[in-house]
């Protein structure tokens, strides 16, 4: 199944009539208490539900993410997204934006005490980026391409956003997959967004949402491979083909 998503501007409907069936207090109090498990660490023994945005580099998710919860994401020409975010949308009588890092298992204690220190609330989705950049340091990647540090991280951003209008609704995005390295982008860190990947994307009870630009060629759709291999049936798997519009009309790519 594929939904094909045109990046331009669209008349959209109201979040909580897209959502409606998610907006019962039973359906947050259940969504509320797998966000509590998965910040417990035990997904390596409890599979839980989740919906993950994944794709190759400058696939378009943040178009399909702005769509899937009218957030402003900032977006930019270089990596942006260099570890899993997770959005927790959920409704309630006033707006709040929360922001914290959830760190990695595997690092020392002592690291791990330090990237849980951070957390901060905003009013204005105007300051999401500085933020997120915050958070990008704590997590120790340098943004600089001409620096040796890690470009990527296994920690986790949890963005909550609460308000009157938004939908119950939780989803993880994921670095987009990178074919080789670059300048800035060591192999390590290509092996390390691909572990990323399959980490959640293998999980019996996660709910794809493969994103696929319509300008590059289906060969070259690395997540598509992977999608297939831990879903073979297509069960889990939502295809969505971002750029239509991108493509020469009339030609044989349309």
């Amino acid at each position: 199944m594929s939904l094909s998503y045109s990046d331009p501007e669209v008349p959209r409907r109201d979040s909580s009539t897209r959502s409606s069936g998610l907006q019962s207090v039973e359906q947050r109090n259940i969504l509320n208490i797998i966000d509590q498990l998965r910040k417990c660490d035990l997904e390596s023994t409890l599979s839980l539900p989740q919906l993950v945005v994944c794709g190759n580099q400058s696939a378009g998710k943040s178009s399909v993410l702005e769509a899937l919860t009218e957030v402003p994401f900032p977006r930019n020409d270089n990596l942006c997204t260099r570890f899993a975010t997770e959005i927790i949308l959920r409704r309630a009588t006033s707006d709040a934006i929360t922001i914290k890092v959830i760190p990695d298992a595997e690092r020392p204690q002592v690291e791990r005490d330090h990237i849980e220190a951070f957390q901060e609330s905003i009013s204005d989705f105007e300051e999401l980026r500085s933020l997120m950049d915050k958070a990008t340091t704590r997590m120790g990647i340098n943004q600089n391409p001409l620096s040796k540090s890690k470009a990527f991280a296994k920690d986790v951003l949890s963005i909550e956003i609460e308000g009157p209008s938004r939908p119950q609704l939780t989803l993880v995005d994921l670095p987009g997959l990178i074919q080789t390295e670059t300048r800035g982008v060591s192999e390590e860190d290509v092996q390390l967004v691909t572990e990323i990947t399959d980490h959640y994307i293998s999980q019996p009870r996660t709910i794809c949402l493969a994103v696929v630009s319509a300008g590059n060629d289906y060969a070259n759709q690395g997540i598509l491979k992977k999608v297939r291999k831990v879903d073979p049936e297509g069960d889990r798997t939502l295809g969505i083909i971002t750029k239509p519009d991108r493509l020469p009309s009339g030609s044989g790519s349309e």
